[in-house]
């Protein structure tokens, strides 16, 4: 399993300016190759490879005199530059996410990556220090004590460390380690739906509810005051960088208090439901609603369904992904009835044929588990034979309950795996 084991370093006033020189010359090789490879592509329609353009990093630039400074750095660090750039053009023809941009000095985080080769494999992580290449020797780190034993334990399994710099000067390095998988959770049959909302973040099939923490616009007025100190310093001056540090920190400290939050609302969620069932929402398209807009970038709900897919895969939990097209807000839950006319203010879902009302999340919750479940029907079809199927939350018989079987034994017997 490969996971990334991230470390606080404490560089000395020496290595931090040797690592602010490496992140110059990393970002100049990007640029130049990103240059390089746009202009070849207009000229004469050409692709430059890793190939050319490796080539061109050792005979043109390293051999150009007017930046010699290259020089100073481990060429197969600056070819990671290559490496990454190239990524993000493949990433951008297989998603359209966004074509490559040239890297500026002023990014919100600037980072360099370290294959295997350029890390020494005399680190043995229990000093607390560890050197990366021959210019950045014993520099001193602190991670939890988890990470610790990981990487005194898991050493040889080291892949690639990449090295960033915050626009606070925080100085971080992440490990990508290939472990051994120990972590496992207690098994269990639950199987839960969530609504991701506005008013409320999540709300499960079993009527739990995680709150919006709202974290940027509980702390609005802090964020407004140090804004305003900040366009009130003169540019370029001493006490202008002092209030740009003040407002990044603060940031960085609303960040990592919301990041904490979605760990805690996915490890809830994860440690007690063996299969999640969640919508494919379009945040994208969401986003065009300029009055949600705001609200919706505060929730990272990308974010959060990237943490409870990975943490699934490390656990050995599932995850369904409900079609985005599903219109679980808008069906009762007890008769099946659509609701064309159901607004957003409208909060409480009253269904007028059968008389149900529900809280409307809840009601689009339920409805996520329905289809959830229905999914794992169909692929309990093409697995098994057809009288052994998990029963759906009707009240009528399902063949599963005809059958004689239980959805705990399911369970015993692995079925409902469907990762």
């Amino acid at each position: 399993m490969l996971k990334a084991i991230k470390i606080r370093l404490y560089p000395n006033k020496t290595q931090e300016e040797y690592i602010g020189k490496l992140l110059g010359s990393y970002r100049y090789v990007y640029n130049n190759c990103l240059d390089k490879k746009i202009k070849s592509y207009e000229k004469d329609k050409s692709s430059e490879s890793l190939t050319t353009l490796g080539k061109y990093l050792h005979n043109v630039l390293l051999k150009d005199e007017d930046i010699k400074w290259l020089k100073e750095h481990n060429t197969k660090v600056l070819k990671q530059s290559i490496i990454n750039m190239l990524e993000a053009y493949k990433h951008f023809f297989k998603s359209g996410s966004g074509y490559p941009k040239f890297k500026s000095k002023h990014d919100s985080k600037l980072s360099c990556r370290f294959p295997l080769e350029a890390i020494s494999n005399r680190n043995d992580y229990s000093t607390n220090k560890l050197t990366i290449t021959s210019n950045i020797k014993e520099i001193k780190f602190k991670c939890s004590k988890d990470y610790k034993d990981i990487l005194v334990m898991y050493k040889s399994g080291i892949k690639s460390g990449t090295l960033s710099k915050t626009k606070s000067g925080k100085y971080f390095l992440s490990m990508l380690m290939e472990i051994p998988n120990t972590k496992q959770l207690k098994k269990t049959n639950n199987i839960v739906g969530i609504d991701l909302g506005i008013k409320d973040f999540v709300i499960t099939s079993d009527g739990e509810i995680f709150d919006n923490i709202k974290i940027k616009r509980n702390n609005q007025y802090k964020l407004s005051k140090l804004h305003g100190e900040l366009s009130r310093k003169k540019k370029g001056s001493n006490n202008r960088n002092k209030s740009k540090i003040k407002l990044v920190k603060l940031y960085e400290k609303l960040n990592n208090k919301k990041e904490n939050y979605l760990h805690y609302v996915s490890n809830s969620l994860l440690n007690e439901n063996q299969v999640i069932v969640m919508e494919d929402l379009n945040v994208k398209g969401m986003m065009k609603n300029h009055c949600l807009a705001r609200s919706i970038q505060e929730l990272s709900l990308n974010k959060f369904k990237e943490i409870i897919k990975y943490k699934a895969e490390w656990y050995n939990r599932d995850v369904i992904e409900v079609d985005r097209f599903f219109p679980s807000s808008k069906n009762c839950n007890n008769c099946g009835n659509k609701k064309n006319d159901l607004k957003l203010s409208d909060r409480i879902y009253k269904c007028v044929p059968c008389g149900y009302e529900n809280d409307r999340d809840l009601n689009a919750a339920l409805n996520i588990l329905d289809e959830g479940l229905r999914i794992m029907n169909n692929k309990m079809d093409e697995s098994l034979d057809s009288h052994i199927k998990i029963p759906t939350r009707s009240g009528e018989l399902t063949p599963l309950e005809s059958s004689g079987y239980t959805l705990g034994e399911l369970g015993n017997k692995n079925l409902v795996n469907f990762s």
